[in-house]
């Protein structure tokens, strides 16, 4: 699906200290200069509300702290964010909604331990997602036991779909080393649905993979997403979003 996005020539661009949802933080300004405005943003993102572009755009001021430091690079990010999430700039967290014959095929661990058929979804109950994430993501990705529930909490989220305590905490390094913060990989997993949160975790990924580097939209998704299939989409809204 092509997102519309309307255009217009809208300049603008500033600097401020935006406030923070978690207490534990402590940011720094920042003497960025962002091409893309708060009225840029909500053409591209048209169907989100004020309230989630003023905090998108609250963390974006501090785009050229992850190395996305022009025009272009600015387009490519949001680009990439826009074939993610789609216009409403939510940040999205890993659905485990799955049914019973799906868990053995999906996880190894179902596979090779049974209990799929109380745990997912089929013979008129719903699938236990808190319990799917915590066997599911068990001992992988840095993260702990069944026991410890760091499967569920350190699932799929945000507009990388950053999964697993090592990936999480790699991404809140990277946040709390540039802007001067103090997240911890809790505060993000928790928060990761958050705008703001969502924001500097895409921009932290962004960091993480290099994208910075990159001299075209291609060039992003393959390190983004390399397996994906969305290619085509995310060059239509670079390209479309580059005409603003």
């Amino acid at each position: 699906m092509r997102y519309t996005i309307i255009l217009a020539l809208l300049l603008g661009g500033c600097s401020a200290t935006p406030p923070d949802p978690v207490p534990t933080t402590d940011p720094e300004t920042t003497s960025c200069q962002v091409y893309y405005s708060e009225a840029k943003l909500k053409l591209i993102f048209p169907t989100a509300t004020e309230k989630t572009v003023g905090d998108f755009y609250r963390g974006y001021l501090y785009s050229c702290e992850f190395n996305i430091k022009d025009k272009q690079h600015e387009a490519m990010y949001l680009a990439t964010v826009l074939t993610e999430v789609g216009t409403d700039l939510i940040g999205v967290r890993e659905s485990l909604n799955y049914s019973c014959e799906a868990l053995p095929s999906i996880f190894s661990y179902y596979k090779e331990n049974g209990g799929y058929d109380t745990d997912g979804r089929c013979n008129g109950h719903d699938a236990d997602q808190y319990t799917i994430g915590s066997k599911a993501y068990a001992n992988r990705l840095g993260n702990g036991s069944v026991s410890s529930g760091d499967g569920y909490t350190y699932r799929g989220g945000g507009y990388a779909q950053t999964t697993g305590y090592y990936n999480y905490s790699v991404i809140v390094s990277g946040v709390n080393s540039h802007i001067k913060t103090s997240f911890t990989t809790r505060d993000f997993a928790d928060n990761i649905t958050n705008t703001y949160i969502a924001n500097l975790g895409g921009m932290g990924y962004w960091l993480q993979v290099g994208a910075g580097d990159c001299p075209s939209m291609d060039c992003v998704t393959t390190l983004w997403n390399k397996y994906t299939d969305s290619r085509s989409q995310r060059e239509y809204n670079y390209s479309k979003i580059m005409e603003l």
